[in-house]
């Protein structure tokens, strides 16, 4: 996976160059520096927030100066950011999306410019899209399906988060986890599955342009904990119970659930930077997932969705008469 916490050193431009480097090079994964000593610290707490530094005529600490990425021949007046986002990628350093109006969401979107709205119509017409229903949310393999079971919980409304279901909602949301849960470890015959939420702040501005802003929970066979992701990331975690959600609607944040549906792992920090598709990236890994085939937008993965669908409506339909009374109901108009 791409990696962050990385210094990029400038030097040996004229002022007017330094003005334009400064203008342009605006990455939201990237803090940068102009004309200074940088002390140890700083750095530290550049690094701290998941970022990588710029240093643009300034002098840093020898431990940070010797693996430092110089960058003394960018042309600034040739496409100066791409020249850059070509360094980055070259180095495997995620910079982030560029910091310009075009990049993120200036409004709150809508329900007609919502995929899983649409999504939602269609499922009135055609029922064998959804592998399971419940009166308040759906259940679907999604695209980018590099490992089979890899499967999206969507609530019926339009909501830009599960910080902003109802009391009852969240009631319902577990007994459709317990049951996914049930049906995948039935599947493929695992112990273990990974659960987590990307969630949007309640107006969802600032989000990428090709985002999904609507709610939806990802479930997938993985071995993968909480503990684990947290060492890897050195995100600053907070155990919360998932009722206590509705605090954290306003702004962005990534969920992770605990060891029983009680503990729930909480991290929300506007200054921390947490790459696109993060546990996915992770879960590549773990099944040894190659390049960026973990990118759900260059990666759709389509034939492997039908592969989990087969599997799963397989599995159902050769262990019905097993099957607790529930997801008998909630799954028998998707199977029959």
């Amino acid at each position: 996976m791409k990696q962050t916490r990385k210094v990029f050193v400038l030097n040996g431009y004229t002022a007017e160059e330094e003005k334009i480097l400064l203008n342009e090079l605006c990455f939201k994964a990237l803090t940068v520096f102009h004309s200074k000593e940088v002390a140890f610290d700083e750095l530290v707490d550049v690094f701290k927030h998941n970022k990588s530094a710029l240093c643009i005529s300034c002098t840093l600490p020898g431990a940070f100066m010797q693996k430092a990425i110089k960058c003394n021949d960018l042309k600034t007046d040739n496409n100066l950011i791409k020249q850059f986002q070509d360094i980055a990628d070259y180095y495997n350093c995620d910079i982030g999306d560029h910091k310009s109006n075009s990049s993120g969401l200036n409004s709150s979107p809508t329900i007609s410019d919502c995929t899983y709205c649409n999504q939602i119509k269609e499922i009135a017409s055609n029922q064998q899209k959804v592998l399971y229903s419940s009166p308040n949310f759906f259940v679907f393999s999604t695209l980018g399906q590099f490992i089979n079971g890899y499967l999206l919980i969507i609530p019926y409304s339009h909501i830009m988060s599960n910080a902003e279901l109802s009391e009852y909602k969240c009631k319902e949301f577990f007994t459709v986890l317990e049951d996914i849960t049930y049906i995948l470890k039935l599947t493929y015959n695992i112990s273990n599955v990974l659960v987590w939420e990307n969630g949007t702040g309640n107006s969802g501005i600032g989000k990428a342009k090709d985002s999904v802003v609507h709610a939806h929970t990802h479930i997938a066979p993985s071995n993968l904990d909480f503990k684990e992701i947290e060492v890897i990331s050195g995100f600053p975690f907070k155990e919360i119970a998932f009722n206590d959600l509705s605090n954290y609607k306003e702004h962005s944040y990534l969920l992770i659930k605990g060891v029983s549906d009680s503990i729930w792992h909480i991290c929300q920090n506007s200054q921390l930077y947490i790459p696109r598709q993060y546990v996915r990236q992770l879960l590549a890994e773990e099944y040894c997932i190659p390049g960026e085939c973990w990118n759900w937008r260059t990666h759709p993965y389509e034939e492997k969705m039908h592969e989990t669908d087969s599997q799963i409506i397989d599995a159902l339909r050769k262990n019905w008469d097993q099957l607790p009374q529930r997801i008998k109901d909630r799954t028998r108009n998707h199977l029959f």
